[in-house]
């Protein structure tokens, strides 16, 4: 009789916890469809974003210490100051793999500087200096539009977007440089 009333009594427990269990359940799919109510996309114009890599490739081929380079580094820095990040820039000399000293430039821009959730977005924005696989034209640097300029076109048009429509997270775009001149193959 003892053991009896035990089981039931540990059913009756076990059936009150999966009841509350599913009631907080409940409670939190009703709380996430609350904040995805509340969370609001930005917009993203693609053709704001194909303009952005169309002025990249009119610069010509981004190859470091180039004026293309320089050139399209200024067009970069500009347009993230006025989108109102903080923008930074590492400055390095280094070498690639033949021995040829380039003029590196990371540019850094960061939105909402001390909001301590952040995400990060990144893309190189220098092209190939040689277009090691093509057929014709091996010994000449690429205009690097889907390499290289599609990605920093999209991340300007978010960039764009933010200063639009701030948003309430910190938001750090990092475009590379040099990451285009490796080895042949």
């Amino acid at each position: 009789m003892e053991r009896h009333g035990i089981i039931k009594t540990s059913c009756i427990v076990f059936v009150l916890i999966a009841s509350v269990s599913c009631i907080n359940d409940k409670k939190s799919i009703e709380l996430k469809k609350d904040i995805k109510k509340h969370i609001a996309t930005p917009a993203f114009d693609s053709d704001s974003a194909y303009v952005y890599i169309q002025q990249q490739v009119q610069f010509g081929p981004r190859v470091p210490n180039s004026l293309a380079h320089e050139n399209c580094y200024n067009y970069l820095v500009d347009n993230l100051k006025r989108f109102g990040a903080n923008v930074q820039t590492q400055n390095e000399s280094v070498k690639r793999y033949d021995g040829l000293q380039m003029n590196m430039k990371n540019i850094v821009a960061s939105f909402n500087k001390n909001h301590y959730k952040r995400i990060l977005l990144c893309a190189h924005w220098d092209s190939r200096f040689t277009a090691d696989n093509d057929f014709d034209d091996v010994d000449k640097p690429i205009l690097g539009a889907n390499d290289g300029g599609s990605g920093v076109g999209v991340l300007l048009e978010i960039a764009r977007q933010i200063s639009l429509n701030p948003i309430d997270l910190g938001v750090d775009i990092i475009f590379f440089d040099v990451e285009d001149q490796g080895q042949p193959n």
